[in-house]
């Protein structure tokens, strides 16, 4: 819906100007004549390109966001007080940005879900969808508050793994520094002494001189393999065949692939249970659902479930067929169609969810660390020996003699 800024009177003539939104002049003229305002004149505004690309607003500034409205909305405060009060206690600039135009929507007249839903990369479409339910079934207190328990879970999920990811990826990089250095560095060093030896080098020694050689003088033909493939990549996700692809891949990467996919399904509880929660109907939660669950391989399953519903197929009877969803799932949803208790059983589904994958990714992690340092010492061990066998074989020949 576009804003229109307007010029009109009041019943006192007086010039009064402002900022609504409307569908067209028509619209906007009939809303002011209910404010006791006759338009004078109105056009939409033009569109500015968002500031929230380049400095999108972090998760935890949108649960502080939430959770002040979650409380004033509970508490009976007005909307626009809570917001005013909200501009003034924001600290990011992108979002008091925000909130200040927000205000100006509501001020015209706009409802919230539709004020926000101007800024995309604040508030995503399951966050606007959830909200314009809690204006439609008047119960938006509530709505806000199974809005907040999502978002707070998304929080938890990102800092538990981010968290769990540290100590791997500082071993791993220490493992690619160790190998680009000796290598690199320390191994061509050492190679005039052993080629000078008057003995024949091992097979070890060899391969290891080969591979010192190979990243000594090739080393930009690594550095544009790698780039080569992260260009590979985004070419191939920007494409939905080619992310299909790539995600298919990931989903059956040897232990994290595991951990990925309870992550998607996990996504897919969570976003069917809020929206579902929240008085969507299905068809519409499951279009949600299948934009924001991570990945094109889960996201075409649950677009063919939706096709299914439509047709009139039972929702645990569409998931089951995809062949995606695990049985403790599609069981679930079955008990919950049977019973009409489908947002009990969709709790019991995240909750599932969100005891496991703290636990998967402990043990994905748990098994990832003693194996890159298994790796570092088979490197170091390996470079080692292929300058230790030749000196000792040197040695010997010497002590013969």
């Amino acid at each position: 819906m576009p804003r229109y800024t307007y010029q009109a009177r009041n019943r006192a003539g007086e010039k009064v100007n402002g900022l609504m939104l409307a569908e067209d002049e028509e619209q906007l003229a009939i809303t002011l004549r209910g404010m006791d305002l006759y338009l004078i004149s109105g056009k939409p505004e033009k569109a500015s390109t968002p500031i929230y690309i380049t400095r999108p607003v972090k998760r935890r500034e949108l649960i502080n966001f939430t959770v002040h409205l979650v409380t004033a909305i509970s508490a009976g405060i007005p909307i626009l007080q809570a917001f005013e009060d909200l501009e003034v206690q924001t600290t990011n600039r992108v979002l008091k940005k925000a909130v200040q135009a927000i205000m100006e929507d509501l001020r015209g007249g706009a409802h919230l879900s539709v004020a926000l839903s101007r800024y995309p990369y604040i508030f995503d479409q399951v966050y606007t969808s959830v909200i314009k339910a809690g204006e439609t079934s008047g119960s938006l207190d509530k709505v806000l508050e199974h809005l907040l328990r999502y978002l707070e879970w998304q929080d938890a999920l990102a800092s538990e793994i981010k968290r769990a990811t540290i100590y791997p990826t500082i071993v791993f990089l220490s493992v690619l520094l160790v190998i680009g250095l000796l290598l690199g560095f320390v191994f061509p060093r050492i190679l005039p002494v052993l080629l000078k030896l008057d003995v024949e080098l091992p097979l070890i020694t060899r391969i290891v001189i080969a591979a010192g050689n190979f990243v000594h003088n090739s080393w930009y033909i690594i550095l544009l393999a790698a780039v080569s493939f992260f260009v590979l990549v985004r070419l191939l996700n920007a494409r939905e065949s080619g992310r299909f692809i790539v995600d298919a891949v990931k989903l059956r990467l040897p232990v994290v692939g595991t951990l990925l996919e309870m992550i998607c399904l996990s996504r897919f509880a969570h976003h069917l249970g809020t929206l579902m929660g929240a008085g969507i109907d299905i068809t519409q939660t499951l279009s949600i659902t299948e934009r924001v669950v991570g990945n094109a391989v889960i996201a075409q399953a649950v677009r063919e479930t939706k096709e299914k519903v439509i047709q009139g197929v039972s929702l645990w009877r569409s998931l089951q067929d995809t062949g995606v969803f695990p049985p403790m799932v599609t069981r679930m949803v079955f008990v919950g169609e049977s019973t009409g208790t489908m947002d009990t059983s969709l709790a019991r589904v995240t909750a599932y969810f969100d005891r496991e994958i703290p636990a998967k990714v402990k043990r994905v992690f748990a098994i990832l660390e003693p194996t890159i340092i298994i790796l570092l010492a088979v490197i170091v061990l390996t470079i080692a020996l292929s300058v230790f066998i030749p000196l000792y074989g040197a040695l010997g020949k010497i002590g013969r003699r």
